[in-house]
């Protein structure tokens, strides 16, 4: 019997630990071309493709999920995925040592409208939106305070590029005069559906982010994270070549 308690306290105290047979799992919001799912149901992107690699060479495989990033960051806190992408220091999760991307936040305006920051910035109190779900660091605030920016709010979810298509409606309405976008991702919207849209030369904010965790599962987390330093480079700039 004392054995038995042993062995059951000793596993209560790992929760951590479990066969090497069950898959990593992965969640993510939509992120081109970081990570998103394609219309077969299928996870591309840079970051998915590198981290598949990376447990392969563990001798792991994965599983991705697309959420809403804060449900993405919830569900890592409570144990029920092991990792979630695109995370920074203001979301509560352990991260990785080194950054996987670059959030690289730009003005993106109507073509009809402005051409360039220095015409922006004639606007007396600009209009500008920001996404609900993402917490942005304080220097963002502050370039909008110098800005005197009048702050509006919705959420930048978009399920598929169609949603994201439509997202950039509201430049065309005039009800905001820019929104404060990824570049990367509006870069590609903008270019696939050719929309009358301008992203400002001028970056507005870069912030790294990060593949982050839980602090109770670090081990297969520092596993993970030795795995990806350890691609061969030539993999790395073919994948990070590909066109996703």
């Amino acid at each position: 019997m004392a054995e038995l308690s042993l062995s059951a306290q000793a596993q209560a105290s790992q929760p951590e630990q479990r066969a090497t047979s069950e898959p990593i799992t992965v969640c993510f919001e939509r992120w081109r071309p970081f990570s998103y799912t394609d219309s077969g149901g299928i996870a591309r992107g840079q970051e998915v493709d590198l981290i598949r690699a990376a447990a392969r060479s563990m001798g792991r495989t994965v599983e991705f999920s697309e959420l809403p990033f804060k449900r993405c960051v919830a569900n890592v806190k409570y144990g029920d995925t092991d990792f979630s992408l695109h995370v920074d220091k203001t979301d509560g999760l352990a991260i990785f040592s080194d950054s996987a991307t670059s959030w690289q936040l730009s003005l993106a305006v109507s073509a009809a409208r402005f051409q360039s920051m220095a015409e922006f910035k004639h606007q007396d109190t600009p209009r500008i939106m920001l996404a609900t779900e993402y917490p942005y660091p304080k220097a963002v605030y502050r370039k909008l305070e110098a800005l005197n920016a009048r702050l509006v709010r919705r959420s930048y979810y978009e399920e598929n590029d169609e949603h994201a298509k439509t997202f950039f409606n509201i430049l065309t309405t005039a009800r905001v005069d820019a929104i404060l976008v990824d570049r990367l991702w509006a870069g590609h919207i903008v270019n696939q559906f050719r929309l009358p849209v301008v992203i400002l030369a001028q970056d507005f904010h870069s912030e790294p982010q990060y593949i982050g965790y839980r602090h109770s599962n670090s081990a297969l987390a520092r596993q993970l994270e030795a795995a990806l330093a350890a691609l061969p480079a030539d993999l790395v700039t073919e994948i990070k070549a590909r066109q996703y």
